[in-house]
């Protein structure tokens, strides 16, 4: 591969030196077409790096628009989430330290910039219950949330089924290592309407939790289980249940076997991949 052109930041990020950038006048680079570019930044970039370039940038930052994805997951510092592990921002924010109080004001002010418009959260560790409740009321407009392992190996992670509720909009849930999903699924069946799509990661999926699935029959039309532990009763009564599935992924589930009942139940499903089930 060719040498990536251009300098390094502290955070590891690259950008042009001021020689390579000539003697174009960025600041003057049409706001609209700046904002699509910023749109695709994450959170760390947004609030360190583009407000110091100039004045027209730090004022396109803001724009709502360039917050409609909030991914908090990014900026944790932890060894199960990707590279880089020793962002600058957490030696000047250290806002994963324990301190409820700096991390719910940091997610506050993050959130404030989306001006109600957010339609992407992904959870982070250092998510408090006050931070769940205040992002419940101020993304109405939310359709996909991602609440990745960290957060639910914590006891914050018990509070979610009371706000998740609030997100009429929601369309797409993804989830990992849950010991509650039927709490967390049943209020998207009551109050969810536009729901459609669940993605499960390492969860033991119980008796409870394939019939919360089932509860969102007239719903979910893609269903995605990856590393998932279900019994052979439980695929049949998804199968059973879930007639409006257009998608079924169970890669590398275990717990039962395919066979030609389960593959017959199947049969409507337009993609159904069982790749590496077993017993």
């Amino acid at each position: 591969m060719g040498k990536r052109k251009g300098n390094r930041n502290r955070s590891g990020r690259y950008y042009l030196s001021k020689k390579k950038m000539g003697n174009r006048r960025w600041e003057e680079l049409n706001q609209d077409c700046l904002v699509e570019v910023l749109r695709k930044l994450d959170i760390e970039s947004l609030l360190t790096n583009i407000p110091l370039v100039c004045k027209s940038w730090y004022k396109a930052s803001l724009d709502p628009k360039c917050w409609k994805c909030l991914n908090f997951h990014e900026l944790a510092s932890s060894p199960y989430l990707r590279p880089p592990y020793d962002s600058p921002f957490f030696d000047d924010f250290n806002i994963l330290n324990g301190n409820n109080d700096l991390a719910n004001a940091f997610i506050k002010f993050v959130v404030d910039r989306s001006q109600r418009c957010a339609t992407t959260l992904v959870i982070a560790g250092f998510f408090t219950q006050q931070s769940l409740e205040y992002v419940s009321h101020e993304c109405p407009e939310l359709k996909c949330l991602n609440i990745p392992m960290e957060f639910m190996f914590g006891d914050e992670g018990q509070h979610l089924s009371k706000f998740i509720g609030s997100w009429g909009n929601l369309e797409l849930l993804s989830i990992e290592i849950c010991y509650y999903l039927d709490q967390i699924l049943t209020p998207i069946s009551t109050h969810c309407h536009k729901f459609q799509a669940l993605c499960c990661r390492e969860i033991q999926i119980r008796d409870e939790d394939a019939m919360a699935i089932v509860k969102l029959e007239q719903k979910i039309k893609y269903l995605r289980l990856s590393s998932c532990r279900l019994s052979r009763e439980n695929v049949v009564m998804i199968l059973k249940g879930c007639r409006h599935l257009e998608l079924l992924i169970m890669r590398y589930c275990s717990g039962f076997n395919v066979d030609d009942e389960i593959l017959k139940l199947a049969s409507h499903i337009k993609t159904f991949d069982y790749q590496g089930t077993y017993a």
